[in-house]
Formats: structure tokens, sequence, C-alpha cells
């Protein structure tokens, strides 16, 4: 409980202070199509600075993989939070949610059934399934095939790994957990 507690308060800390800078959105710029950019910077830069981190990670993580594209993994990271667009988040607010997501799993999934239909408690809904949210907005630009599976699967708790799921997913799971 907590090593939890611990690794919660280090995201809260990387989120108050991390700063997405130039050499981050030079990354990003290079790495989009114009529409996926577009998207990209409607993140708050807290989460765009994840995102970067989490692509650089996959590159990291990939190297026992030297087959694998490594472009697709740099978008796959600077992406794959891309529905939290739809949320409109603070840190704080963000965190207040991570909290009771963790810690009171029960009532997170109750606020964010209640989201569907409530709009007060749409952003539980949509931090819940951000992964089909983002897979949805991609799609609507023109990605296609096994890019928005991963997207849509990326959470664990949500979606869990099968057999069949590209080295991809397992790779992005590993890069998001970590900070």
């Amino acid at each position: 409980m907590l090593g939890r507690i611990g690794y919660r308060f280090n995201q809260f800390r990387f989120g108050m202070f991390s700063v997405y800078d130039s050499a981050d959105e030079k990354l990003a710029r290079a790495s989009l199509s114009d529409q996926e950019y577009s998207l990209f910077d409607q993140l708050p830069p807290f989460e765009k600075k994840h995102a970067v981190v989490v692509a650089r990670k996959m590159l990291i993580f990939s190297v026992r993989n030297p087959e694998l594209d490594r472009e697709k993994l740099v978008k796959l990271g600077l992406l794959h939070d891309i529905g939290k667009v739809m949320e409109r988040n603070s840190v704080m607010t963000k965190s207040v949610m991570v909290i009771i997501r963790f810690f009171l799993p029960g009532l997170y999934d109750w606020l964010a059934e209640r989201g569907k239909v409530d709009p007060r408690f749409k952003r539980f809904y949509i931090h819940k399934h951000h992964g089909a949210v983002g897979a949805q907005l991609l799609e609507e630009i023109g990605v296609s095939g096994e890019f928005l599976s991963i997207i849509k699967k990326h959470d664990p708790r949500v979606e869990p790994f099968g057999p069949a799921d590209p080295i991809e997913l397992k790779i992005l799971r590993q890069a998001d957990s970590t900070y």
C-alpha cells in the first residue's frame, strides 16, 4: 500500500512540476501528422509531457525488439492518452480522479457509469474509457487498423492483455506504468 501511495505522489509531483519544453514539442511535431498534432496540442501541458516521456521510454524498452517500427512506437506513446482531450482536467482534478480510481475503485466505476448519462460525471466516464474515446477521435481523422486497437486497449484495468496482443501494446503498457 505504501508503494502505491508513493508512486501516486510521484505522479502528482511530476504533473505539477514537469515542463513540456521545446525538445518535447519538436518530437511531437516531427512524429505526428498535422491532424494528429492538432489533437495532441489540445492536451494540457502535463499530459503532453507524460505522453513524450512514454514515447521516449517505449524506444528504450524496445531495444530488445529491433524489428519494431520506431516511428510507430513514438506515435503510439504520444497519442495513447489522446482521449483525455475530452476531459479538460487540471492536475488537481485529475489527481482527485486518480485517487478515487485507485483507492475507491467501486465509487470510481459507479461515477464512470453515471458519466454516460449525467454530464456532471462525464469526466469520470472519459477518464475510464479514454483509450476507446481516443481511438474514436483518431479514427475520425483517418487513423486505422492495429494502431487504433492498441490505443483502445492500452489501459490494463479496462482491457486485460491477451496472448494475441501485439508486442507494441505490451511495451506501451510498460512505459505508461512507470515514471
